[in-house]
């Protein structure tokens, strides 16, 4: 499995991708708030790499480490 590769969309989304799969989306509004496509987790952060970490966290534990 590849690590988690991040895609800017546009001004406002973030998308998430392992292994070419969405596993989840960042939105800012007031602040960034991540949704993993399966439902599992949310989160609202203060700053974009607050939000990516959670969801690198949460894929390390669901998904293994990286192993390219």
């Amino acid at each position: 499995m590849q690590a988690i590769t991040w895609r800017h969309d546009s001004g406002a989304h973030w998308t998430a991708r392992r292994d070419g799969i969405v596993v989840g989306t960042i939105d800012q509004g007031q602040g960034y708030e991540l949704h993993s496509t399966d439902g599992t987790i949310r989160g609202s952060h203060n700053s974009l790499g607050n939000a990516q970490a959670q969801l690198d966290a949460w894929a390390a534990w669901t998904i293994g480490p990286d192993r390219s």
